[in-house]
This record gives structure tokens, C-alpha cells and sequence, in this order.
């Protein structure tokens, strides 16, 4: 029977460094449209995903994050550092 915990509170230590990860992130992420002129629409479609998606991150909601997701915008902000 599930303990009624979500997935976070039943592995704290391995997601908080995942959750530490994806901040940092979206730290760059706000880095870059503020000094690179990108839209949140236009960082959506580089990446592949919806601009409700990057709205999700912009404003803190990690747990809409997916892993192949994070990879894309990570490759992405590798290219436009």
C-alpha cells in the first residue's frame, strides 16, 4: 500500500541535488533571456518543448521538469553560454 508520500519525500538526498541541478539551471536560463533578448516562446521551441513547460520552470515548478527535458535545455544553454 503507497504511504501517501510523494516521490521527493521518499528519496530526499538523490532528488534534492537533481532539484539543486535543475535550479542552477534555470538560473542560466533567466541569465540568458534577461542578456540575450530570448523570449520564453522562443527558448521553448530551441529546447522542444511547450512554452507552458518553460513558464513551469521559470517559476519554480521542478517536479514539471523530465529528464530528457532537463538534457535538452541543458545542451541548449551549453550552446548559448
Amino acid at each position: 500500500m503507497p504511504s501517501g508520500r510523494s516521490f521527493y519525500q521518499r528519496r530526499p538526498a538523490r532528488y534534492a541535488a537533481e532539484k539543486k541541478e535543475f535550479q542552477r539551471l534555470i538560473a542560466e536560463l533567466k541569465r540568458l533571456v534577461s542578456k540575450g533578448g530570448y523570449s520564453l516562446a522562443q527558448i521553448a521551441f530551441e529546447v522542444g518543448v511547450s512554452p507552458i513547460t518553460v513558464n513551469n520552470w521559470w517559476t519554480g515548478h521542478s517536479l514539471m521538469a523530465q529528464h530528457e527535458n532537463i538534457e535538452r535545455l541543458k545542451e541548449f544553454l551549453t550552446a548559448h553560454a
